[in-house]
């Protein structure tokens, strides 16, 4: 009894704590984000409603009991809306379709205009038929739009990252739809005076849903879950290079932390920025010691045994080179970023001994 009750509170509050969580952490100003944000605020929204203790508290804010309903539905309506034109952009279209916007705006009236006539839920009370059917109406054309650019942009897409997050998005989408054709077959059964006991099972009725919440969530939270491992990542890798170059020179630092980087979570793309730029400015200080290098085109090993030897002679004395030589580097941020992290590994390696860990 104690593991079904947990269960039910995970079914219920985990997506909803997950969607949150993820509206809360994405910042972006890209408008392509901003709907996708957007996505995430009606998902949060909506799955907050649906969690038992807080439906029952809004039926009694409200004073009619069924009204959490209407606000969760509303809710989904966003998502639904918000994925469209979040899944547009990511297609390289400036917008949606008008007509599917209107078309959400006037379904959500009708949907509106139901509901104030319902008496209350029951599936064979007046009207309910109909508000779930425009329910359902609503949402369906933006839904399949999703499932359809989605899956288009997903074969096509350059970044392995997000063709996996297009499908994932995709998949959850499609989960979403099943289920509302699920819950309007239902709706219309008591109507038309037949059976579907199949659609109140614990598969349709509650894995469904859940697994396609989770899908959408998931799919939406990949690619800055992975941009922010590697921006970590990178962060980590660079550490044993700018330690070394600090100590030489504490003035490259605009900003000493005394935080492991192992511990740096936030504002990684400035930090990773700002670490590249301290670590070009303790090379350019480092520059007078730098030996000649024999090979033409150093590799990370060469360039990292070369910073060793520049900051050991500086650190001994030794006079400047009359003819230093310049440090290497990538052609662009992105590439420098890339090429001084294995530099720093092949650094550490040849200071420690040891390899840097991972």
């Amino acid at each position: 009894m104690v593991e079904r009750c947990m269960g039910e509170a995970l079914r219920h509050w985990g997506p909803a704590a997950l969607a949150w969580a993820l509206v809360l952490t994405s910042g972006s100003r890209d408008r392509t984000r901003v709907w996708l944000r957007w996505v995430l605020v009606g998902l949060a929204c909506s799955l907050t409603v649906q969690v038992p203790a807080v439906y029952a508290a809004l039926g009694q804010a409200t004073g009619v009991s069924h009204a959490p309903r209407l606000i969760s539905h509303t809710g989904m309506v966003l998502t639904a809306w918000a994925a469209q034109e979040f899944i547009a952009r990511v297609d390289g279209r400036p917008r949606g379709p008008r007509w599917q916007t209107w078309w959400v705006i006037s379904g959500f009236a009708v949907m509106c205009a139901l509901f104030a006539a319902l008496p209350d839920l029951l599936p064979q009370s007046p009207w309910v038929m109909e508000y779930c059917l425009a329910y359902a109406a609503t949402q369906a054309p933006a839904l399949v739009s999703v499932i359809h650019f989605g899956l288009r942009h997903a074969r096509r897409a350059p970044d392995h990252a997000i063709r996996v997050s297009l499908r994932v998005f995709t998949a959850g989408t499609a989960l979403g739809l099943l289920y509302l054709a699920n819950k309007t077959v239902l709706a219309v059964s008591p109507r038309l005076g037949f059976e579907f006991p199949f659609g109140r099972t614990v598969l349709p009725g509650k894995v469904l849903p859940t697994t396609s919440y989770v899908l959408v969530l998931l799919g939406a939270a990949l690619p800055a879950a992975l941009g922010w491992l590697h921006h970590h990542r990178l962060y980590r890798r660079l550490g044993p290079l700018w330690r070394a170059l600090y100590r030489a020179d504490p003035a490259i630092a605009l900003d000493r932390t005394t935080v492991p980087d192992v511990l740096v979570l936030r504002h990684l793309r400035l930090r990773l920025y700002r670490r590249v730029i301290e670590i070009r400015d303790g090379l350019l200080a480092l520059q007078p010691y730098r030996p000649y290098p024999t090979a033409r085109t150093p590799d990370a090993a060469t360039e990292a045994a070369t910073i060793a030897a520049a900051l050991h002679a500086r650190s001994t004395g030794a006079p400047p080179h009359p003819h230093p030589a310049t440090p290497s580097g990538g052609t662009d941020l992105v590439d420098d970023t890339l090429f001084l992290s294995e530099v720093s590994t092949a650094f550490h390696r040849t200071t420690s001994g040891r390899p840097l860990p991972r």
